[in-house]
C-alpha cells in the first residue's frame, strides 16, 4: 500500500514539471497582440511628417527616400539637385517664374509740362527731315532785330525772374520746316522755353520738347497756335527732380507761315 502511494507522487510530480514546457511550446500559432506605440509605414507611402524621408511642408508627398525636411542633414542646398525638390520660394518645376528685370534700361523723365500725345506721331514724322537750328551766345544779337528784341520784351512777361541760359536759336523757317536744337535740363532750377515771330512772318510757331534718351516722349509741349509759344510759362514753369544733368531734344515747327524765329531757354534757381 504504501509503495501504491509513492508512486503515485512520483506520476504527479512528472506531470506537473511537464505544465511549463507545455505552455512554453503551446499558441506558437497564434498571433501576438499589436503592442500600443509602435507604427510601420507601407511600401509605397510617405513617410508622416517628421521621419526620415518625409517631404518638406507645403511639398507633394515624397517618394521613399525622399530628402528630409529643410534644416535637417540631406536637404539640399539653392537651387535643388537634379529629381529634388526646390527650396521653398521657388517655383516649382513647370511653373512660370518671375523673369529678372533687364539690366541696362533706362526709361525716359516723366514730363515737365502739358502735350499731347496725339500729336507725337506726327512730330516723330516731322524731325526725320530736321536741320540743326542756328545758334548764337545768348543776348548776342545784332541791334535793331526786331525778332531778338521782340523775343526779350516777351520773355519778360512770360518767364519773370528768370536769365537766358545757353545759346539762343536764330533761324529763318518756311511753312512746314522743322529745326532742332539740344537743351540741358537740371535738378535745382526751373525753366521756360520761350519763341517768338515777328507779326506777319510764322503765324503759327510750334516748340515740342522730346526726353532722352531716345527723343520718342514729349517731355513738354506748347498748345497755343500764335506767334509766341511758350513750354513752362510763368506759373508753372518745368522743374526737373533728377539729380543728373540731362540733354532735351527742342523742336522748333513753322506749322503756318515763314520768316525769322528765335527761341531761347530761360532758368532760375529753385
Amino acid at each position: 500500500m504504501k509503495e501504491h502511494r509513492n508512486v503515485s507522487s512520483l506520476v504527479a510530480l512528472g506531470a506537473l514539471a511537464t505544465l511549463p514546457i507545455a505552455f512554453a511550446c503551446g499558441g506558437g500559432n497564434s498571433q501576438p497582440a499589436n503592442t500600443a506605440g509602435t507604427a510601420s509605414v507601407g511600401m509605397g507611402q510617405p513617410p508622416p511628417p517628421g521621419y526620415p524621408g518625409a517631404p518638406p511642408p507645403g511639398y507633394p508627398g515624397a517618394q521613399p527616400g525622399g530628402y528630409p525636411p529643410p534644416g535637417q542633414p540631406g536637404y539640399p542646398p539653392p537651387g535643388g539637385q537634379p529629381g529634388g525638390y526646390p527650396p521653398p520660394g521657388q517655383p516649382q518645376p513647370g511653373q512660370p517664374g518671375t523673369a529678372p528685370a533687364p539690366s541696362g534700361s533706362q526709361a525716359p523723365p516723366g514730363p515737365l509740362a502739358p502735350t499731347d500725345p496725339n500729336s507725337l506721331q506726327g512730330i516723330l514724322q516731322g524731325i526725320q527731315n530736321a536741320f540743326q537750328g542756328t545758334v548764337v551766345p545768348g543776348g548776342g544779337a545784332a541791334p535793331g532785330d526786331l525778332t531778338d528784341a521782340g523775343l526779350k520784351a516777351y520773355a519778360l512777361r512770360i518767364a519773370p525772374g528768370m536769365q537766358p541760359e545757353g545759346d539762343e536759336m536764330k533761324q529763318s523757317l518756311t511753312e512746314g520746316q522743322h529745326a532742332v536744337m539740344m537743351v540741358t535740363l537740371q535738378a535745382g532750377k526751373c525753366y521756360s522755353v520761350v519763341g517768338f515771330s515777328v507779326p506777319g512772318a510764322v503765324q503759327d510757331l510750334d516748340l515740342n520738347l522730346l526726353a532722352p534718351p531716345l527723343y520718342m516722349t514729349l517731355a513738354g509741349q506748347d498748345l497755343t497756335h500764335n506767334n509766341t509759344p511758350t513750354i513752362g510759362a510763368s506759373p508753372n514753369p518745368m522743374c526737373p527732380v533728377l539729380a543728373i544733368p540731362l540733354q532735351y531734344k527742342l523742336d522748333v515747327f513753322a506749322r503756318k507761315g515763314s520768316g525769322a524765329v528765335a527761341v531761347q531757354l530761360y532758368s532760375k534757381s529753385k
